[in-house]
């Protein structure tokens, strides 16, 4: 498996371990395999929680975490700000939707990329919905300025 990692920096069997055992639990060989070529490819560190391996109804998929996203944007040198969430309301238990807008340096310009996240369609519920309940507010800002990101750097 050292294989799917970085040329420069080879991880080390203890590594791959260590992250099929605490990050990757529950992944089979190819699940880890494409988990571990993914990082690498998109050169995320698994073990700073920058990408996710997570197994829901039996299937393992890969999630990029809003600080992947952000490590991204900033190796561009093209990052130009990330403007705090705007929400539909702040008053109610969790927001119905949150608007984030993500600045790229274009041809010398500060271009906008603003995108927002609806409740109703990222909400998790039953035991995927503990953080969801904690911290709504919080949840959603990291998916709308997740798909901002998305649309200011899609590579």
């Amino acid at each position: 498996m050292n294989k799917l990692v970085k040329q420069d920096k080879p991880m080390t069997q203890e590594q791959v371990d260590l992250i099929r055992n605490t990050v990757a639990k529950g992944a089979t060989v190819d699940e880890l395999k494409l988990f571990l070529y993914t990082a690498n490819k998109v050169g995320l560190d698994p073990l700073t929680k920058q990408i996710h391996f997570v197994k829901r109804g039996g299937t393992g998929t890969i999630q990029v975490a809003i600080d992947g996203y952000r490590a991204i944007a900033e190796r561009t040198h093209q990052l130009a700000g990330i403007d705090d969430a705007i929400y539909d309301d702040e008053k109610a238990i969790h927001p119905n939707k949150a608007t984030v807008t993500v600045y790229r340096m274009v041809e010398g310009q500060r271009v906008p990329f603003t995108a927002t996240a609806r409740w109703a369609e990222y909400a998790p519920t039953g035991n995927m919905a503990f953080m969801w309940n904690k911290m709504p507010y919080l949840m959603l800002a990291k998916c709308a300025e997740a798909l901002a990101l998305r649309k200011a750097f899609p590579n």
